[in-house]
């Protein structure tokens, strides 16, 4: 855990702990509702810096989805489908879409790519059955 020379804060541990349990992608409420189970003490605020901090350091994703942000511990790179509906998102790994996101990315000039993640946007199955 100390790859990115941070001070490791119980809220920062508890934080990253909570969004490995996680299956999905919680928002900064859901992290808060979760932390505060453990840390009954700690702030939305705290939460919300802590997200974004580690978010900075690259220890976890963000994801925006409809204008809020969502995130994950999942650093494989992989892809995500969205529901235009109700906004889920989910993971999608395929090496080969990654692959030739990266060969693609070889012919922009002028600028060095780290990496590449695409999001696909429809419909899921949940909503498509309740049209």
């Amino acid at each position: 855990m100390k790859q990115a020379d941070i001070k490791y804060t119980n809220q920062r541990i508890e934080i990253l702990d909570f969004l490995k349990e996680f299956d999905g992608h919680p928002t900064v409420d859901d992290v808060y509702e979760g932390v505060r189970q453990k840390l009954t003490r700690i702030s939305k605020a705290t939460v919300y810096n802590n997200l974004k901090f580690l978010a900075e350091k690259g220890l976890i994703k963000e994801v925006n989805v409809k204008g809020v942000s969502r995130f994950e511990a999942n650093l494989v790179p992989h892809h995500h489908t969205i529901c235009l509906e109700c906004g889920e998102i989910t993971d999608y790994e395929s090496e080969e879409l990654s692959e030739y996101a990266m060969k693609i990315a070889e012919e922009i000039d002028d600028f060095k790519i780290e990496s590449a993640d695409t999001n696909f946007y429809g419909i899921c199955k949940k909503c498509m059955e309740m049209e």
